[in-house]
């Protein structure tokens, strides 16, 4: 299982060499929710082990927010990404990559496991109930089967 910090310094690095500059921190999360919905959707099996909590703006990882809040993200060591894993990154990198991330919000707030996690939650409340894999699964299906012309929303 690779480095949940490692997927995301991917990411960045992926950003930074396209664009200039670091990905936001908003954005980042919701590329690492889309990329572990990637990979749930192709193999079964999550990319990496860190829960997801539903905050008021989306999925996020607590992790992934405090290397941002350090002022020198990515900076550790970490293990390179397996040839598998880089594909499936580059590959949610190109395709929700056009995205700003208040775009990417709004289609994290669509997601099954983020409206399940935030049931009883007011829409602009905080909250940061953990995000269920099997409902990240169902996500993941439903995404497989709109991309197959299956499911049309």
């Amino acid at each position: 299982m690779t480095q949940t910090l490692a997927v995301a310094k991917y990411l960045n690095d992926l950003h930074v060499k396209k664009h200039g500059c670091t990905m936001d921190q908003m954005k980042m999360h919701k590329m690492m929710y889309f990329s572990q919905r990637e990979s749930l959707m192709i193999s079964g099996s999550p990319l990496f082990n860190d829960d997801f909590e539903a905050w008021k703006y989306g999925p996020v990882l607590v992790n992934v927010r405090n290397e941002y809040l350090t002022g020198h993200m990515f900076n550790g060591s970490y293990k390179e990404l397996c040839d598998s894993a880089k594909k499936l990154v580059e590959s949610v990198y190109k395709r929700y990559d056009k995205y700003d991330a208040w775009q990417l919000s709004t289609l994290s707030h669509a997601e099954h496991s983020w409206l399940q996690a935030r049931r009883g939650l007011a829409a602009g409340e905080a909250g940061n109930k953990k995000m269920s894999l099997a409902a990240m699964k169902a996500d993941a299906t439903r995404e497989f089967l709109r991309r197959k012309g299956v499911v049309l929303v």
